[in-house]
């Protein structure tokens, strides 16, 4: 999701294979930064965070948008966190909390920008979950982790867009 000839190539196929595209969920991440200070940490962190996180799914939208505009219903959910939340900023893994804070932002703004058209786009925090990047620890199930974002994806036509959900509710930006 970095490479742009990757994310071209996806669009490609999906147009000649499909035509169209009607649901897309942004959920690739990266946390490499647990622990880390912003006032000390190198740019090519920050940089490297915000590629993956708040970028690629900008440009995987924006790549793909034309196919979902061919869609009947099309939904897109980008994956962000609680941490992401301006709401509850605090210290601790900065380069993600801010990948995740303009990854939100970034959902607003297409929302916007999508406005009376079929498009829904929304975010969602699935939670602390038991994957890799969140550990044996982690309180909340894949399932249980992925149901906003599935929930998100399957909206009717009347379900809203441009918010931030968690638990299929809305919680703060």
């Amino acid at each position: 999701v970095t490479s742009q000839i990757s994310v071209d190539a996806l669009a490609l196929w999906l147009a000649l294979e499909v035509g169209h595209l009607d649901i897309l969920v942004n959920n690739a991440g990266v946390m490499p930064d647990g622990g880390l200070m912003l006032r000390r940490m190198k740019m090519t962190m920050i940089n490297e965070v915000l590629a993956t996180n708040t970028t690629a799914p900008i440009r995987v939208t924006q790549t793909l948008m034309p196919l979902l505009l061919k869609s009947r219903q099309p939904r897109v959910v980008n994956v962000s966190s609680a941490l992401g939340q301006m709401a509850g900023m605090g210290a601790g893994t900065p380069a993600y909390r801010i990948s995740k804070a303009a990854l939100n932002a970034a959902t607003a703004v297409f929302a916007a920008e999508m406005a009376g058209t079929a498009v829904k786009i929304n975010a969602c925090c699935p939670g602390w979950v038991a994957t890799d990047m969140g550990g044996t620890d982690a309180p909340r199930s894949k399932q249980e982790g992925a149901d906003t974002a599935v929930w998100l994806a399957t909206l009717p036509a009347d379900g809203p867009s441009g918010g931030f959900f968690q638990d299929r509710k809305p919680i703060a930006w």
